[in-house]
């Protein structure tokens, strides 16, 4: 399996046949990207603090018909 990315806007495809692969390592348009173990790859997961809705000041406008 390999990953390539796009160089003009970034997107990444996966191939799985070696046909694909050896096409693709000849397109000027993408390089090859080494993707390592994704346990790696995880950010922490930090929790967000619970902040309550900012409130809108003053009195409600008046419609009038």
């Amino acid at each position: 399996m390999a990953t390539f990315r796009c160089l003009q806007s970034g997107n990444t495809v996966t191939f799985t046949q070696p046909y694909d692969i050896d096409s693709m390592r000849g397109h000027a348009g993408y390089v090859r990207v080494d993707i390592v173990d994704e346990k790696q790859e995880v950010p922490e997961v930090k929790p967000l603090p619970m902040i309550p809705p900012e409130k809108k000041r003053g009195r409600p406008r008046k419609f009038t018909i």
